[in-house]
């Protein structure tokens, strides 16, 4: 119980704070009281899932199961059905906590073969599952309080903020970097329960208050766009994280929020997850950057030969520290594929610029090769988002058996037909990273925390 100690002993400094959703509130006590009674029912079992309707209660259920040392592994109902049978078949746990009416219910799960892995994870966060068998990545009470206590001390949140937490638990971003971190820092939270809505997240800031919020580029520059000069700035710290962002998209949320503290930040899943952080009194001058490895972390770019690489040369990312997983449940191949020697590869194409900050390039498995030549589809969307009409983009490579590999580009946005993106594609990039193929949509799929779906 090292992990609930941790949070129960922070937590009981600030006895009368609140954690609510829509107008339904508990204090940090209550859950204190709620969880010590109910995890004695937890007891015996080694795994259990979490499907809850609400929030808030997969919230406190992940903390019953903390209390309980049982591995707790989150799922979401906003990505479906499929996908939650997807990660139970994966895992096999033992039982499921669901929020049926409004209380707490166990169901036990016939014939699991669930194994207890060697060291035991407090979480087992699934991963890539909507296109294929999830990876879940195991997580140990040292990997959590280790990140959230890194977290902690760049993160500017106390108990006289509120943070609205708009996407699912099931995202490790969102369980340890907002939930976990601000339990910890003392702070109010309010659960936002409803579906990806830039324009009713901006209300809910205004009706309760918000004074801390964490999103993809994605959502906040969506809201950025609906928020009216008009209303009153309320944020004072914003973190983002989830996509490349290239400095423009950085400048109008920076320009949309004035008051706020804006912290660019990376991590994955695998490194519980935070791995770096851009300090906010250098975001108006280096916005496409993530800053600095955290505390605990230690980081290496090598190149396509296997060498470190120089200022501003780009190569493969790896990340080492007290932070990182003890590998994939049951899958000791692909754990054995991504870490070596205590090392993790992120499997993403990263730099280091002259002042010594990361900057991510993006997904290896994204690059597009044409011609010879390395296309990254990050460097396509973040020179087209500098135009106001571009309101998403999502560029990508397809493999024609007449022509080779072809670029695509999605596009939502203020235009009348494909020729005028071309014309804008013409004016803004080189000619070998013009599309050959242009699609102008209404909306662009994204999954529950807004992140653009890049299949």
């Amino acid at each position: 119980m090292k992990l609930w100690n941790y949070l129960k002993d922070k937590m009981q400094n600030y006895s009368q704070q609140t954690v609510c959703e829509n107008d339904m509130c508990m204090t940090y006590k209550e859950i204190v009281d709620f969880v010590e009674e109910f995890s004695k029912k937890l007891y015996g079992i080694k795994c259990c899932a979490i499907m809850c309707q609400s929030e808030m209660a997969a919230s406190i259920a992940v903390l019953c199961c903390f209390a309980a040392e049982v591995t707790a592994v989150p799922l979401s109902q906003r990505y479906g059905e499929l996908h939650c049978n997807k990660i139970l078949e994966t895992i096999h746990p033992e039982a499921v906590i669901t929020d049926q009416n409004g209380i707490f219910q166990i169901t036990y799960i016939e014939d699991s073969d669930y194994t207890e892995p060697k060291e035991h994870p407090v979480l087992i966060m699934c991963t890539s599952g909507t296109t294929g068998v999830p990876k879940g990545a195991m997580l140990t009470e040292t990997n959590v309080i280790t990140n959230i206590s890194d977290i902690a001390l760049y993160f500017g949140i106390d108990s006289s903020d509120t943070i609205l937490i708009s996407r699912p638990l099931y995202h490790c971003a969102v369980l340890t970097g907002e939930f976990l971190t601000s339990l910890i820092k003392g702070t109010k939270i309010q659960f936002y329960p409803g579906t990806f809505n830039p324009a009713l997240i901006n209300k809910q800031l205004k009706k309760y208050g918000i004074t801390a919020f964490c999103g993809t580029p994605t959502l906040i520059s969506m809201m950025a766009r609906f928020k009216r000069k008009t209303d009153n700035d309320y944020l004072k710290h914003i973190c983002v994280s989830g996509e490349c962002m290239g400095f423009e998209t950085g400048m109008r949320i920076a320009n949309a929020f004035p008051k706020a503290n804006i912290y660019h930040v990376y991590g994955l899943t695998e490194a519980c997850p935070r791995v770096s952080y851009l300090p906010p009194d250098m975001f108006n001058k280096y916005a496409d950057c993530v800053g600095i490895p955290l505390r605990s972390v230690s980081l290496k770019i090598i190149s396509s030969e296997g060498q470190p690489t120089c200022a501003n040369e780009i190569g493969m990312l790896w990340v080492k520290g007290e932070n990182v997983m003890t590998g994939y449940y049951n899958n000791p191949q692909k754990t054995s594929e991504l870490m070596k020697s205590g090392w993790l590869c992120t499997g993403d194409l990263a730099l280091i610029n002259d002042i010594g900050l990361l900057k991510i390039i993006g997904r290896s498995d994204n690059l597009i090769i044409k011609g010879g030549m390395n296309i990254y589809p990050q460097e396509i969307e973040s020179a087209l988002k500098t135009d106001l009409r571009v309101r998403e983009v999502y560029a990508y490579g397809h493999n024609d058996e007449k022509f080779g590999v072809q670029i695509v580009l999605n596009v939502v946005g203020d235009f009348s037909n494909t020729e005028e993106v071309k014309e804008l594609c013409r004016m803004s990039l080189p000619t070998y990273q013009i599309p050959t193929r242009i699609n102008l949509l209404n909306e662009i799929p994204k999954n529950a925390s807004g992140k653009i779906i890049r299949s």
